[in-house]
C-alpha cells in the first residue's frame, strides 16, 4: 500500500510532462501534421486595409509577406500583403523556431491593437507558412 501513492503520484506528475512537449505549438509541431484544416470563422478582416479600419481587438486572418523587421525592436516586423503594408508584433514563441524570409508566403492570425496616436498594427497570436 504505501508504494501506491508515489507511484501514482508519478504518473499524475509525467502527465503535464508529456503533453508539453507534444501539446500545439512545440517546436516542429506542424511536422506531424495534426491539427484542423479548414476555414477560420469570426474573421472581421483578412486584408490589411481591411484591418486597418477595423476596432480594437478585432480578430483578422492575413496572408502575405513579413518584408522586415522594425528597427530597434525585436518583435515587430512590417508585413504586406496586396493591398498594403502593416506593422506586426510577433513574439519570439509564435516562430516556433521556424524560419521566414521575405519570400516566404504566410498566414498570420491575431487582434487588431489600436492605440491613441499611433499607427494601427496587428497582434499575432499564430503564425502559419504557406507553401
Amino acid at each position: 500500500m504505501r508504494y501506491l501513492l508515489p507511484l501514482f503520484m508519478l504518473a499524475v506528475l509525467s502527465v503535464p510532462a508529456h503533453a508539453a512537449f507534444e501539446g500545439p505549438g512545440a517546436a516542429g509541431a506542424g511536422a506531424y501534421g495534426g491539427g484542423f484544416q479548414g476555414p477560420t470563422t469570426g474573421v472581421q478582416a483578412d486584408t490589411v486595409k481591411k484591418a486597418q479600419s477595423c476596432w480594437d481587438d478585432a480578430p483578422v486572418v492575413l496572408t502575405g509577406h513579413i518584408v522586415s523587421r522594425m528597427a530597434g525592436s525585436d518583435d515587430k516586423y512590417l508585413f504586406r500583403d496586396a493591398t498594403g503594408e502593416i506593422i506586426v508584433d510577433i513574439d519570439y514563441e509564435v516562430f516556433a523556431g521556424r524560419n521566414v524570409t521575405p519570400q516566404t508566403t504566410v498566414r498570420l492570425s491575431g487582434e487588431v491593437d489600436k492605440d491613441m496616436l499611433k499607427p494601427t498594427k496587428i497582434d499575432v497570436k499564430v503564425l502559419e507558412i504557406l507553401k
